[in-house]
């Protein structure tokens, strides 16, 4: 496949676009890591076998995790 010459606009286009993505890779890397460690936090503080409403940033949520350790944590209008 012969290769294409890029015009100062594409390339600089490119370069913007390879930029936004590579600065948004690394966010989703960092978000994922921080996702990751609340979720074995939860589960260490949890245990199995748990159900239970909280409170967290204004809102309520029914927290709860099975045998395994699974967790769901789902947002409820109001007690």
């Amino acid at each position: 496949m012969p290769e294409q010459a890029l015009d100062i606009d594409r390339r600089v286009r490119l370069s913007i676009a390879v930029g936004r993505y590579v600065r948004s890779a690394n966010r989703f890397n960092e978000v994922s890591r921080e996702f990751t460690e609340a979720c074995d936090s939860l589960r260490k503080q949890l245990g199995p076998g748990q159900r239970f409403v909280t409170q967290a940033d204004f809102k309520h949520y029914l927290v709860s995790s099975d045998r395994a350790g699974n967790l769901n944590v789902e947002t409820i209008e109001s007690l």
